[in-house]
């Protein structure tokens, strides 16, 4: 069964799609009781080598957005509960995950179908180990650009005698060139981090738009951003980290409702304060 087939079949039994895949903070995720299971020693030694030597997972988790939990636990994970335990037990900070809409009777389904799919078999596990990083990667990818590029800027511009069989060459050549040098732009650029919204300067539906980009799917919670943001930016007051950070504590004389760690993080991994101190 081949990777179409296998989406088909998913697609088939869920009868949902996901809504966003990228990372989320570890305390972001529940795990039910349900769902918690004894792990293989064999097993756990392979996961913990695998997230101690990646810093995340491999192979992505499903979850579910839920409210069951407490108000930093926005998600709950339907299947991957052993990579989600053992990076908590190892302070793993992020995990990479499939968000869906789903209830309790298409996540039993999905885990189910997951297993089926994946087997856990010894094979699937091994090729856990051949996995390459995102850095192998790129070096990957850039080295024949860099290679056609040497190529043909060392090339002997010799091998036509007429003046136009030369002139035809050199811009074929330098057609080459430049196409070689978009590809390799395009990879830059994959590669480089966009430029960070300033909090000092953006308004309320910018901020808004970037936190729902950067995965805050609750708009309370992104309500809540607005408003410690707002704080902070009046006459008197002063835009920074460690301001905004005190908005999110319980217990603090600056707390903002809803305005919780998760949050604040996600905050600040996607925006910029140029002021900050």
């Amino acid at each position: 069964m081949d990777s179409s087939e296998r989406s088909a079949r998913i697609r088939a039994n869920l009868g949902i799609q996901p809504i966003s895949h990228g990372q989320v903070y570890t305390f972001q995720i529940a795990i039910s009781a349900t769902f918690q299971e004894n792990i293989s020693l064999e097993r756990r030694q392979l996961i913990e080598e695998t997230l101690t030597q990646h810093k995340s997972n491999l192979i992505p988790l499903i979850v579910r957005r839920t409210e069951a939990y407490s108000e930093e636990e926005e998600y709950e994970v339907v299947f991957g509960a052993d990579w989600c335990l053992l990076a908590k037990e190892l302070d793993i900070e992020k995990l990479w995950v499939w968000v869906f809409d789903m209830n309790d009777e298409q996540a039993v389904a999905a885990k189910d179908e997951m297993e089926q799919l994946l087997g856990y078999s010894i094979d699937a596990e091994n090729n856990l180990k051949e996995e390459t990083e995102i850095g192998s990667l790129i070096e990957q990818k850039l080295k024949p650009i860099y290679t056609k590029i040497n190529q043909l800027l060392s090339k002997d511009n010799t091998e036509k005698s007429d003046s136009e069989g030369k002139s035809r060459g050199i811009e074929s050549r330098l057609e080459n060139i430049l196409s070689a040098l978009e590809k390799l732009t395009i990879l830059v650029k994959e590669v480089l981090p966009p430029a960070k919204l300033n909090l000092v300067i953006a308004n309320e539906e910018e901020i808004k738009s970037a936190l729902e980009e950067g995965g805050v799917t609750n708009e309370n919670h992104r309500n809540a951003a607005w408003e410690a943001i707002k704080y902070w930016k009046q006459p008197g007051k002063v835009l920074t980290w460690q301001n905004l950070k005190k908005s999110s504590e319980s217990g603090s004389e600056h707390k903002i409702k809803n305005f919780a760690k998760g949050t604040y993080e996600k905050v600040r991994k996607f925006t910029d304060i140029s002021n900050s101190q």
